[in-house]
């Protein structure tokens, strides 16, 4: 974290701070919106986009990372996404819950992992290996969980902030490029049947039989098409419940209702 003098927060910050990211890991429709007031932004429905609200930040993306953040604001933050959570996973951590793991200190792991040795300061048989070995991993998936989470509210913020990503900011794909279509006069690019055209985007080969839609023309939404058609049914389906692309799915609903409602 920061090495930044951090003057401590007032309760009304810590309040808003952990509200907010409960409601931003708990809610569907209402998720971004929070984070957006966070990040002193609300959504604008004639700009179709999130601006400036009244009130200032009460956060940075940058507090939204170990590594920059205010100390105690990204405390607020990993203790909301604990609590938001901590049913929802239940006692999958060997045994514990993620709000016990997660509050269990270096003395409390000592303690335990000794009494899984049955006193003995290293473990001495086959079964009290494997117990140890099942409680590291647990605290190891517990951590994973938590990043996790935090690395979808600097995703999800950097939407609202009109930033690029850090997935986005990996990938960059080449403009999007039509293959030759053969027609009755020869080989002319522009002619042929508009349906058989596919188009490959970035360095990743493309999917057998995937077509993307000539109405997507960017060069980004042509990539994430053509990637997901690499991924079977199953990985497909936990790409779809993830979190991150129900956000994205939610400002996409919420924008073209609104260019509905403009049209009429």
């Amino acid at each position: 974290m920061s090495n930044k003098k951090v003057i401590d927060l007032k309760p009304t910050t810590r309040a808003a701070i952990f509200g907010r990211t409960v409601e931003f890991f708990k809610a569907t429709d209402t998720r971004r919106d929070a984070l957006a007031h966070l990040l002193g932004k609300q959504w604008s429905v004639p700009s179709q986009r999130y601006v400036n609200a009244e009130h200032a930040p009460i956060i940075r993306v940058e507090d939204l990372s170990a590594k920059t953040a205010n100390p105690q604001k990204y405390e607020e933050l990993r203790a909301a996404y604990i609590h938001a959570n901590d049913k929802r996973f239940g006692a999958a951590f060997a045994g514990f819950t993620l709000k016990q793991i997660a509050a269990m200190t270096r003395d409390d792991v000592a303690e335990h992992k000794l009494q899984l040795a049955d006193g003995n300061k290293k473990p001495q048989t086959k079964a009290q290996k494997a117990k140890i070995e099942k409680f590291t991993k647990a605290q190891e998936k517990a951590r994973n969980k938590i990043s996790s989470g935090m690395a979808d509210m600097r995703d999800t913020a950097n939407v609202i902030l009109a930033k690029p990503s850090r997935k986005s900011e990996s990938a960059k794909p080449k403009a999007p490029k039509l293959p030759k279509s053969n027609t009755a006069g020869g080989t002319d690019s522009t002619n042929g049947n508009v349906a058989e055209r596919e188009i490959e985007s970035g360095t990743a080969p493309e999917a057998k039989g995937s077509a993307v839609p000539f109405a997507i023309q960017h060069p980004v939404l042509i990539e994430v098409v053509n990637k997901l058609a690499q991924f079977d049914i199953g990985q497909q389906a936990v790409v779809a419940e993830s979190d991150t692309l129900q956000a994205l799915l939610d400002g996409l609903n919420r924008a073209l209702k609104a260019n509905h409602k403009i049209k009429k």
